[in-house]
């Protein structure tokens, strides 16, 4: 009788209950026994242990899984028993290899201080210098003495070799990986690849920073070795940013781009996930702070007009506007232009910091107005830099006058060097991510939760970045979660809430409520919880043998009772890992803005409450700004809030049950404008007055979870969105005023035309009575402006029945040219769709393809509409072309003297033939244009008529994501 066969490992591995829609759709998408990684991202709660183990148990092999912390590989053993028809087949001990393993990343990586990709660097080094004719020895020693003698060479050197081996570590043979990890390590993974692993889960990826990322390379090296390919796959809640270089490359290297992504908003619509809503709370700094801030920009403004209001300064900033190199006696508006074109960022600067330093030089009255603009912070360092870096650095004799600029500008927090300028955290930044009036802002928000309709179910979490951080520029204490706690149990109707900060090193309550909470956490912790003295009206609780994870877990429980129902921590102990379903409520004073820390953040929130199924979180972020009286410009508030919301999904805050990125889902329209306007520094502008506009927008939890529609069929696909305004004084089509001048154009071509044949006739004798030729040649003129105007009184109709219809046309003319030109792939154009807004002033194009292809298409249409800056072609949209002599074309101005001139996108206008392309394309869909190339003094005059508009593009909307 035949062997019975063995048995492939994870075979009769089989789940009974039912997959969600996003499950079955990645189990589906991704292909069985591939060679390349597997890659999924899917949210907190959505799933992704069942969903990794069914990837799993599909290849058929030997599946070790990783995860972060004991906690979580306890979860995979658990899921995994139960679809394993026997327990036997899993194990979470590494001397014992089953069908499937679970351990934790510190289990495989046993690893000194240190990074392990310097060691190798080092070891690259010394080979280097062997292969050069040095021993062994030899090398070694060179290496340590330069190690104490250069300390400076040898971290550069370490350095380049250190980026040389991280875009190359995972192709590198294992023997030279294992010459820098622990033996014990890779005795583990000896004992992996001999029982035959060939498939590793990696949970929660975003952890493999060095040495993870280094022995899962070893690892899956070493399978590589017994002449079989390995299968990675790759789960997260979040993507490294790659603002993080080295997280990064780690993550790109070892798996690749995503596979497959599950947006929250899905999870939430099946209803994994609690929906939620995002809020922003806008403050602006004590006074204390404020003072500060003002004296921070009085003496940075006076230093740097002091210095390019110099002869040498001056003389700078005429010869960046008035350049040198044209044709002699050349008109200086046109230099202007010229300079422009060269530089149109720098030259603007320039024109504005003129103005600033000699408001009644000559050239200031030469500048078109429209670049006249408010001159910014941004705007002065610019020229000061590049002041410095061609007319000091570039100046022996200036040295002095070079490091007194480097100096003072240190002073500031910028370090200039001959590179450019390198913006470190200066005062300001740290005075505003730090402010005290984020304390305040965190007890106006549990205010106005406490006032809401679900006020009895709050449980908020206070987020703050360090327990205690050494800014105190304008306030008594220094920032971090034990002033935020103070400010907190300072204000009656917050203490109320009895609230607890809970750090690695504090459990600090009100000392009203120690007498009450103390025994309270002594019974689920099973310890005694001594109180101790601590600062103001708080005491300290000590609960001697508990370590932090079960008095987290404490806190926690007593968060679910209700007993406590504000807690106080930091994003290192409360962000990943924290689980406490009872909270509702996220108050981020955190200065963090990655995808990873954001996104964890927000999924503390999100779980599902079982003692309150209609739950609905709201996340609140916090951002301080500077008014908009004060001159001092500094980004980095409303650039962080921008980011941070860049990354999530959410309602959109206009209530029209949209899903959205961006800050379109935290602030409506009219705050959104009016955030724009406090940062323009336009004077009726007021933080105060976002707020209120923020605050009577505010909806009611049940109307949030009514919007989020759970349970309702959806679409997961992702558009991206550009919101344009509608000009009417420049409209996109043809007007009424452009038709009557084609119209005019073309009936007196008729009538000329008619005339002709008339005198032609007489000629040969064939005389008409002048009435009748009269009657004729009206008629003929008649008969060609009726050709002319009939199509565009259809088109004419047609847009004011569909507004939107022009603008959905004139992003598919971008796409199809793109296509002609070979920049993206093939789309379909019902992948554009275009939207007009309630209020009928704003268009919202739509364009959805793949992921690569729709950020092409979507930047050059923002291009299209954005404002004119040096495009190498325009083109004209306000005149037709029937016109071919100079007299018709001057009557055609004459009739229609606006003019609508858009700049090609540069992804276009690079090649002639291309542009030529967009032109047709535009005459096909929309209608007649002219397209203008840039060239000598003729199209420098066209170019400054077009920068005389304002662009299309919403600064308050410009761009967004846009799902379902």
């Amino acid at each position: 009788m035949p062997p019975e066969p063995v048995a492939s490992p994870l075979t009769g591995w089989i789940f009974t209950g039912e997959l969600r829609t996003y499950q079955a759709e990645v189990l589906t998408r991704l292909p069985v026994g591939g060679r390349d990684p597997l890659h999924v991202v899917a949210p907190p709660g959505s799933g992704k242990t069942l969903l990794g183990l069914l990837l799993a148990a599909r290849e058929r092999h030997r599946t070790l899984v990783l995860a972060p912390t004991v906690t979580i590989r306890q979860q995979w053993v658990r899921t995994a028993v139960d679809l394993a028809p026997d327990a036997g087949a899993v194990s979470d001990d590494p001397e014992t290899i089953a069908d499937l393993t679970a351990l934790t990343y510190q289990a495989l990586s046993v690893t000194g201080d240190g990074s392990p990709f310097d060691d190798l660097a080092r070891v690259v080094w010394a080979e280097e210098l062997v292969e050069a004719g040095r021993s062994d020895a030899d090398a070694a020693t060179w290496l340590a003495e330069l190690a104490i003698d250069n300390p400076a060479q040898y971290r550069s050197g370490i350095r380049r070799r250190t980026r040389r081996l991280r875009s190359q570590f995972a192709r590198r043979n294992p023997a030279e990986l294992a010459r820098v990890l622990h033996p014990n390590a890779t005795a583990l993974i000896d004992r992996l690849v001999a029982a035959g692993v060939r498939t590793v889960v990696l949970d929660e990826c975003h952890h493999l920073l060095d040495h993870w990322a280094l022995v899962v390379a070893y690892l899956a090296a070493r399978i590589r070795e017994t002449g079989v390919e390995p299968l990675l796959i790759g789960l997260t809640a979040t993507l490294p940013s790659p603002d993080d270089e080295t997280e990064y490359e780690n993550y790109s290297q070892l798996l690749g781009e995503v596979d497959y992504e599950v947006p929250t908003p899905a999870v939430v619509k099946e209803g994994h996930l609690a929906p939620y809503r995002d809020f922003v709370l806008l403050t602006e700094p004590t006074p204390a702070e404020a003072g500060f801030i003002r004296r921070h920009e009085a003496l940075l403004h006076s230093m740097i007009v002091d210095v390019l209001s110099t002869t040498d300064g001056i003389s700078f900033l005429e010869e960046q506007l008035q350049p040198s190199d044209g044709p002699p006696g050349e008109d200086p508006l046109a230099r202007i232009d010229r300079a422009l074109s060269a530089d149109f960022a720098l030259t603007r600067s320039c024109a504005v910091v003129l103005r600033e330093v000699v408001p009644q030089h000559p050239l200031v009255a030469a500048i078109p107005q429209v670049l006249l603009d408010r001159c910014t912070t941004d705007d002065l360092l610019t020229v000061l830099v590049r002041f410095a870096q061609a007319r000091l650095l570039a100046d022996p004799s200036a040295a002095n006058q070079w490091e007194h600029v480097r100096r003072s500008l240190a002073d500031f927090g910028y370090l200039l060097t001959d590179r450019g300028l390198r913006r470190g955290r200066n005062p300001v930044e740290t005075t505003l991510a730090s402010s005290e009036a984020k304390d305040a802002a965190a007890v106006e928000i549990l205010h106005r939760e406490l006032a809401s309709d679900d006020g009895e179910r709050i449980r908020a979490v206070v987020v703050t970045d360090f327990v205690t951080h050494g800014n105190r520029r304008g306030a008594d204490a220094a920032a971090g979660a034990l002033r935020t706690f103070d400010a907190l149990v300072a204000d009656p109707v917050v203490a109320g809430l009895r609230p607890v900060l809970l750090t690695a090193q504090y459990l600090r309550v009100r000392a009203d409520d120690a007498a009450t909470l103390a025994p309270a956490l002594a019974d689920l912790l099973g310890v005694t919880v001594d109180i101790g003295e601590a600062a103001g009206a708080t005491r300290d609780l000590r609960a001697s043998g508990a370590g932090s994870g079960r008095i987290v877990a404490a806190v926690s429980e007593l968060i679910r009772r209700g007993e406590v129902r504000v807690l106080v921590g930091t994003r290192g102990l409360l962000g990943e890992g924290w689980d406490c379903p009872a909270v509702n409520t996220l108050i981020d004073l955190t200065a963090v803005a990655t995808s990873s820390a954001t996104q964890q953040l927000r999924g503390r929130t999100l779980r599902l409450d079982p003692g309150w199924p209609e739950k609905v979180a709201h996340n609140w972020s916090v951002a301080c700004l500077i008014p908009a009286d004060v001159a001092l410009d500094d980004t980095s508030e409303p650039d962080r809030l921008r980011r941070k919301h860049s990354h999530l999904w959410g309602l959109n805050a206009d209530g029209d049950g949209r899903i959205v990125s961006g800050l379109a889902h935290a602030l409506p329209s009219a705050a959104a404008q009016a955030f724009e306007a406090v940062l323009d520094k336009h004077p009726d502008a007021s933080i105060r007055g976002v707020d209120d506009l923020l605050r009577a927008a505010w909806p009611a939890r049940a109307t949030t979870r009514a919007e989020w529609r759970i349970g309702d069929p959806y679409t997961s696909r992702e558009r991206d969105e550009i919101t344009v305004r509608q000009v009417a004084a420049a409209p996109l089509l043809r007007t009424t005023q452009v038709a009557r001048a084609d119209g005019a154009t073309s009936a007196v071509g008729g009538a000329l035309g008619v005339g002709l044949l008339l005198a032609v006739l007489a000629g040969q004798g064939l005389a008409v009575h002048p009435a009748l030729g009269a009657a004729l040649v009206a008629a003929g003129g008649a008969l060609a402006a009726a050709t002319t105007l009939l199509p565009l009184l259809g088109r004419t109709l047609r847009d004011r029945r569909h507004p939107a219809e022009v603008y959905r046309l004139a992003a598919l003319v971008v796409a199809r040219t793109l296509r002609d030109a070979g920049r993206i792939g093939s789309f379909d154009d019902t992948d554009i769709v275009a939207h007009v807004d309630d209020d009928r002033t704003r268009v919202r194009i739509e364009l959805g393809g793949t992921p690569a292809d729709r950020r092409v298409v979507t930047d050059a249409v923002e291009e299209l509409f954005a404002a004119v800056r040096t495009p190498r072609f325009l083109l004209r949209i306000d005149r037709g072309a029937a016109g071919s002599t100079r007299l018709f074309e001057r009557l055609a101005d004459r009739l229609s003297p606006g003019r609508t001139l858009l700049p090609v996108p540069r992804a276009i206008g690079r090649r002639r033939g291309d542009a030529e392309q967009f032109e047709r394309h535009w005459r096909q869909a929309i209608g007649t244009c002219t397209l203008h190339e840039l060239q000598g003094a003729q199209g420098l005059a066209l170019l400054r008529v077009a920068r005389s508009s304002e662009g299309r593009v919403d600064v308050a909307r410009p761009r967004a994501r846009v799902w379902g």
